[in-house]
């Protein structure tokens, strides 16, 4: 079974604070598209999130960052999200191969 491991923004470095702002802003547009219905507004959120975490991410087993993103399901991809920003380090990704 394949893991993501995130390492989390270093708080500490410069830069940091952008980072996190993206993060936070793109979480807060997909908390706003579920009111509105703006589907590309999700997408385009996801999109960016997406880049920072595959910015921060590796596998543990030598597949790419991007082929374990395809077999992810929305929960995870949430957890990696918090694993962004400090709270969790990996997430095991059930449907790929390991």
């Amino acid at each position: 079974m394949t893991k993501l491991i995130v390492t989390p923004i270093d708080m500490s470095a410069p830069g940091s604070y952008r980072e996190r702002q993206k993060v936070l802003r793109a979480y807060a547009a997909i908390q706003a598209t579920e009111k509105t219905a703006d589907v590309a507004g999700a997408v385009s959120a996801l999109d960016t999130l997406e880049a920072l975490i595959a910015a921060h991410a590796e596998t543990d087993d030598g597949s790419t960052v991007s082929e374990a993103l395809e077999t992810v399901s929305a929960a995870d991809f949430d957890r990696l999200i918090v694993a962004l920003l400090g709270k969790q380090e990996t997430v095991p990704n059930s449907s790929g191969a390991s």
